[in-house]
């Protein structure tokens, strides 16, 4: 077992042989369940990433078309 400082904001930094173990790389989320008086750190799953095309059904305009000249407005 690992022992490790808690700084003041509340952070821990986790020893490299822990992150190794747990597959755990700069920027990746972590799920902490707490126990009693213990806490489980695992990783939490990757949230899932929209497609292009679901962007694109998103962003799809179906009304009339417009041109950039009517778009720009003048005062």
């Amino acid at each position: 077992m690992s022992a490790f400082l808690i700084s003041t904001k509340g952070q821990i930094v986790l020893p490299v042989a822990v992150r190794k173990a747990l597959g755990l790389t700069p920027g990746m989320r972590v799920n902490v369940k707490v126990n009693g008086k213990s806490a489980q750190i695992t990783p939490a799953p990757a949230k899932k990433t929209a497609s292009l095309k679901e962007i694109q059904a998103l962003l799809k305009y179906n009304g009339p078309k417009v041109t950039v000249s009517d778009m720009r407005v003048t005062d």
